[in-house]
């Protein structure tokens, strides 16, 4: 067909968070193709997905109206049977309605599509508040294969999502099974262009694909050993010293300590005075300080909590034994170093010591005065005033 007679129509790929930039070709008012838009931030390159996306559009069995089930679950033949959507609606509002009376709006759960590799990605926000303004605290949200360990993980861990690199910045860029040349074409595109101003890339990964190939430092972990491999990092950079002590005992529960004879964290009413809470060693006062959660404080200011060393403790029952969780997890990390990790567990390529040394010039120190040459060049274990 001349080109005359097509419509390119900027627009943007929905099947993922990326959202890249695109141009929709329509031809007689059918969508034919979509295809890259180099005039986009975002739309440099398109993935076999997005390329992919007017198949879904005309689909024989692409659901295009509501259908009601007419024939008991488990029949083989469901007797589907076309509906208005005014009938849907209504239908779904009764139904609401009913098991709220019952049961409370807890008693309903919404499932929800990933926004992973549908098209929910912009309707996500009005879902969600849908689910709040119900009253429902069950959002059965289909994450698991892409978003949930990098956004809700890293939120229960560290309280907040993992974001958005900043690549234009990075000197060192680390992808951790992650090809982002098959699955996040944007941010491949940033990589390279990281990669050409001078940054340095290592990558963990089983296969020697995509970036892997271009990479710095190829780490062919064995598949299952990824673990063993991330606490061999921690390890070295724990020996370093590349790590902001004073945001560790700030703001983790690594001076908290640990019954050596049950490996639980020790509470503070096992102690000879009682009291409630977790227990830490204050290495300037030379005594334990108990850790309320509700409050988020210790019943005395910290001077100086201990991240190692074993002690002895006034127990209500007798002396206790115990190690702050950090200095468990130093050891941890120092039994997979590169010589004590066992060879079943080693890397099959490019020495770890080489990934530390990528690394150490780069590393980061969390705190109020980030910047982005201090993001690339302050020095860990030495921690900012404003920490102290």
């Amino acid at each position: 067909m001349p080109e005359s007679t097509r419509r390119r129509i900027p627009a943007f790929c929905p099947l993922c968070a990326s959202r890249c930039g695109c141009e929709a070709v329509v031809e007689e008012g059918r969508l034919v193709a979509i295809e890259p838009d180099p005039s986009h931030p975002t739309g440099k390159a398109l993935c076999a997905k997005g390329r992919a996306s007017p198949e879904l559009v005309y689909a024989s069995d692409r659901l295009l109206y509501p259908m009601r089930r007419t024939r008991p679950k488990g029949d083989v033949d469901p007797g589907w049977q076309r509906i208005s959507w005014d009938q849907a609606l209504d239908e779904t509002t009764t139904a609401l309605r009913r098991i709220t009376a019952e049961g409370g709006p807890e008693a309903v759960a919404f499932g929800v599509t990933t926004s992973s590799g549908t098209a929910l990605s912009d309707a996500q926000p009005w879902v969600d508040r849908l689910i709040n303004a119900f009253g429902s605290p069950n959002n059965c949200n289909s994450w698991e294969i892409c978003a949930w360990h990098r956004q809700f993980a890293r939120a229960f861990t560290t309280g907040t999502g993992i974001g958005m690199p900043d690549y234009a910045q990075a000197g060192c860029i680390l992808l951790w099974g992650h090809n982002p040349s098959a699955s996040l074409l944007a941010s491949a595109t940033r990589i390279a262009e990281a990669r050409a101003r001078g940054a340095k890339l290592i990558v963990v990964d089983p296969r020697h694909v995509g970036l892997a190939v271009k990479a710095d430092r190829w780490l062919q972990v064995r598949p299952g050993t990824d673990a063993a491999v991330a606490l061999a990092i921690a390890g070295e950079m724990i020996d370093q010293s590349w790590f902001d002590i004073e945001f560790v005992r700030q703001w983790t529960n690594g001076p908290f300590l640990v019954h050596a004879n049950d490996g639980g964290l020790l509470n503070a009413d096992r102690l000879a005075e009682g009291g409630d809470g977790f227990v830490a060693w204050d290495e300037g006062r030379r005594t334990v300080l108990r850790y309320d959660p509700a409050t988020r404080a210790f019943d005395k200011p910290p001077v100086r909590l201990a991240l190692s060393g074993s002690f002895v403790i006034a127990g209500r029952d007798g002396p206790i034994a115990c190690r702050p969780v950090f200095d468990l997890y130093a050891a941890r990390c120092r039994r997979r170093s590169p010589a004590g990790c066992p060879a079943s567990m080693r890397v099959r390529s490019a020495p770890s010591q080489d990934c530390y040394g990528s690394i150490a010039p780069w590393r980061i120190s969390p705190g109020p005065a980030w910047s982005s040459k201090a993001m690339r060049h302050r020095p860990i274990g030495r921690s900012p005033s404003s920490m102290r």
